[in-house]
This record gives C-alpha cells, structure tokens and sequence, in this order.
C-alpha cells in the first residue's frame, strides 16, 4: 500500500488505456473475438 500512497496511478491508467485500444482493435478486425471462451468449451 505504500507504493500506492507514495506513486501516482498515471502510468497504470496509460497502461489500461493502451491495453483497452488495443482490445477494441483487435476485435474490430475481427483477430479476437468476444465470444472465444464461449465457444471454445
């Protein structure tokens, strides 16, 4: 909890900022697909 107290949370919210674009870009060219662990089983 200290590094939490003592460090800022920009680079994390960067961090889920790239990782959600990238996501979105992947599922919109149709590379990843939302229902994969759904039709997997």
């Amino acid at each position: 909890m200290k590094f939490i107290s003592t460090k800022s949370f920009m680079p994390f919210v960067y961090y889920r900022i790239a990782l959600g674009i990238v996501i979105i870009a992947l599922v919109s060219m149709g590379e990843l697909s939302p229902h994969a662990a759904e039709s997997a089983g």
